[in-house]
């Protein structure tokens, strides 16, 4: 092929995540591993191994003790792990032997696309060691990752590249601002970094709607957070149906599917606002065929630099902030916005972290003045906020409190530690009046609202 088709056939490979349950032609996975031998070598060493498991029970193997737990990993019918020898570079300050097995890697996805097979390389195991340890791998042999090879299912798009002239230099570094800061505290991130991050890593799963899992975020759609606010967000376009609704930041799309699939005549309009043309594609593209998008309207913020709705003012009836606002330090310029859009009849529902609740990940790493993104890696910046500090911010920007619910307060977490304890000393019959305890506590608006995980604010216009 000529280099036009080359980078053609470069730009139409994909990562696969959905494959068809059908054997591969073993002669197709030895000239895919081929492709792989046929990749540059640090001193031509060539030290790669590869496993080709197509056996149920050796991949259970392999899931279980790697901890993995992507689902087309148990869906692929064939898994390559990857293994490297790096003993004789382990002080290499260049890393070749993980930039080798590198290269090899990114030969057997081409080679794969050019077989016409999906495939997609997954480096995000727990425990590698769990993998060479279910295959036998001798102790030298590094595992770097597995590959998911089969017969694609999906035909997912492209996500947002870089542009060349933004990431390229010549004869000197080119001077950019740094694009994500490792750290967790918002106030380091100015608002182009929050967007490109979202931008980015809104794909790492791709778009297909799964079930278990909502992608970045960690809640799966039917978990009862997910539900309490559907619920809500449902109530309110239906007390000012037909309505327009504006959801901000969506997340990731899920909430849009739920109102369009459950609200008929009671929605009008349907605004979707993020700050990137790339978000706004994400959600188009993995609800389209999945709902009617004929009433969803795509808004892009207006500027780099600040927070600017493209609405009119007083313009919607029901505004959805779910969990965005932990992304800065200063939320009042984005209430202030959702304030200046919402009609004098209106209302907003926001969902936000209470810094009130046991959140033991965080407080350890305050303890050891660690800030990186740590479990936070594919949210980037987050902040919890105490209710007061909420509380003057809605004020400040003219909005009034109409209730506050509190999702899983800490006494249901009680309860389920108890529950747990009684279960394991036998005790079944008080086992299940715990659990029955404890789901009735998952909500509340008495005093235990204030410290639990996340809090729920109805507000209306002043």
């Amino acid at each position: 092929m000529n280099a036009s088709e080359y980078y053609r056939f470069a730009e139409g490979r994909r990562s696969t995540r959905l494959f068809r349950d059908e054997p591969v032609d073993p002669d197709a996975v030895k000239r895919i591993i081929h492709a792989a031998t046929l990749a540059p070598t640090a001193c031509n060493r060539q030290l790669w191994d590869f496993v080709v498991v197509t056996d149920t029970k050796v991949k259970d193997r392999v899931l279980r003790l790697s901890h993995a737990e992507q689902s087309y990993l148990h869906d692929a019918p064939v898994l390559l792990a990857v293994f490297y020898d790096a003993t004789l570079e382990s002080r290499n300050p260049c890393f070749t032997p993980y930039v080798t097995a590198g290269m090899a890697i990114y030969a057997l996805l081409l080679a794969a696309e050019a077989e016409g097979l999906g495939a997609i390389y997954l480096g995000g195991i727990r425990r590698p060691k769990g993998v060479a340890e279910a295959l036998g791998a001798p102790a030298y042999a590094t595992n770097l990752g597995l590959i998911c090879l089969g017969q694609r299912a999906d035909n997912p798009p492209a996500p947002p590249h870089r542009q060349v002239d933004d990431i390229t230099g010549y004869n000197a570094f080119r001077l950019t601002p740094k694009r994500y800061h490792a750290d967790i505290r918002p106030h380091l991130w100015s608002l182009p970094q929050i967007a490109d991050f979202r931008d980015k890593l809104l794909w790492y799963k791709g778009v297909a709607i799964d079930g278990p899992t909502l992608h970045v975020d960690n809640d799966a759609r039917f978990s009862p957070k997910c539900l309490f606010v559907t619920g809500e967000l449902g109530r309110l376009t239906q007390e000012r149906a037909p309505a327009k609704v504006l959801d901000v930041f969506s997340y990731n799309g899920d909430m849009v599917q739920q109102l369009l699939n459950s609200a008929g005549d009671e929605l009008e309009t349907l605004y979707a606002y993020d700050l990137t043309p790339g978000i706004l594609e994400y959600v188009r593209v993995r609800l389209s065929g999945r709902c009617d998008l004929a009433r969803v309207q795509y808004l892009l913020n207006r500027t780099e630099e600040r927070i600017d709705i493209p609405l009119p003012d007083q313009h919607v009836d029901v505004v959805l902030c779910y969990e965005r606002l932990e992304h800065f330090e200063d939320p009042l310029p984005l209430v202030r916005e959702m304030r200046r859009v919402l009609k004098p009849d209106g209302r907003i529902l926001v969902a936000v972290s209470n810094r009130f609740y046991p959140h033991l990940y965080r407080y350890r790493r305050t303890h050891r003045k660690d800030y990186s993104l740590g479990r936070n890696w594919n949210r980037g910046p987050e902040r919890k906020y105490e209710p007061g500090q909420l509380a003057r911010c809605f004020r400040e920007a003219g909005l009034t409190v109409v209730q506050v619910t509190g999702l899983q307060p800490v006494s249901q977490k009680l309860f389920e530690v108890a529950e747990k304890a009684a279960r394991r000393l036998g005790w079944q019959g008080l086992g299940d009046w715990l659990a029955d305890r404890r789901g009735q506590h998952y909500s509340t608006r008495s005093w235990l609202r204030n410290f639990s995980s996340v809090q729920v604010y109805e507000l209306s216009a002043s």
